[in-house]
């Protein structure tokens, strides 16, 4: 964040933040991408050749063609010691190699079709690079034949640091706990006002920047460019961020790209990740 933005800032919007923040913090880890890197199958990263048990069916997508990996998680490298996440393993995330909208069913979004969450317990080290390719799996890189079906430009090791985050003004319920905020710390009862019509340019400016969650996260709130789709949603069970892949590009170079500049977000039941159950996940993304 800019020093002019914090200079601009009313007395009474970062009062609101710091509130915010104090009542919202959650632990978090965000995943940086390393620049030019190398990974192998074992790596957590974005894109290329997955990690795979030889002795399990590669993932289909509706049409039987096999999906290609978007990104995968090595928990039992990362050591993150967090009881919401699992302690060993890998974590992977799939969709079509030939689907223009990335394995996204805009009405059934929890409907794993064309995209797949995939958990293995156990990491066979003696699993190598070409036995995977052996299997006649897409790639997903921009050199590869199925460069228009996938938001990765480039594979990438990903490095994962623990962070404390605050509730982002995309969030469905944002302007809820702004209006308890603005109560609580100002004595002033705004009704129906939203924090965009409270607040002032300078003072918006500041509170975005402040609480933004753009980015690459495992767990944390979640960022949009569009709006919180749960909000249109009977059912409140997909709590929970799994993991966000934003759009991200190092110099002139696009590691990732959703559409116009745009981000995907994975949701899960609290219970269910607890439970490492992984077969009913939401998953949406949206640009600008």
């Amino acid at each position: 964040m800019g020093k002019d933005l914090a200079q601009n800032a009313t007395e009474r919007v970062k009062k609101i933040v710091e509130r915010i923040q104090e009542t919202t913090a959650m632990t978090a880890y965000q995943l940086t991408i390393v620049q030019d890197s190398q990974p192998n199958i074992f790596d957590s990263k974005f894109g290329g050749v997955p990690y795979w048990d030889l002795t399990s069916a590669y993932p289909v997508d509706a049409n039987g063609e096999k999906m290609m990996l978007l990104a995968q998680i090595n928990f039992t490298a990362a050591e993150l010691e967090d009881e919401r996440l699992p302690q060993e393993g890998m974590l992977q995330f799939f969709i079509s190699a030939d689907d223009d909208c990335y394995g996204i069913d805009w009405d059934e979004s929890d409907s794993q079709k064309n995209f797949r969450v995939i958990y293995h317990e156990a990491i066979n080290s003696s699993v190598t690079e070409e036995d995977v390719l052996d299997l006649d799996i897409p790639v997903a890189t921009d050199k590869s034949d199925y460069s228009e079906f996938t938001p990765v430009f480039k594979e990438a090791r990903v490095e994962i640091t623990k962070k404390t985050v605050w509730l982002g003004t995309e969030v469905c319920h944002f302007d809820k706990i702004f209006a308890q905020t603005v109560k609580e710390v100002l004595g002033e009862d705004i009704k129906d006002q939203n924090y965009y019509k409270y607040l002032d340019e300078a003072e918006r400016d500041y509170l975005y920047n402040v609480l933004s969650n753009a980015g690459h996260w495992l767990l944390g709130y979640p960022y949009f460019t569009q709006g919180d789709p749960r909000e249109y949603r009977e059912d409140t069970c997909y709590d929970t961020l799994l993991f966000q892949m934003d759009s991200d590009a190092i110099g002139r170079e696009d590691y990732v790209l959703w559409g116009d500049c745009g981000v995907a977000n994975f949701f899960i039941n609290k219970e269910a990740l607890k439970n490492k159950d992984f077969s009913k996940v939401m998953y949406t993304w949206d640009c600008c």
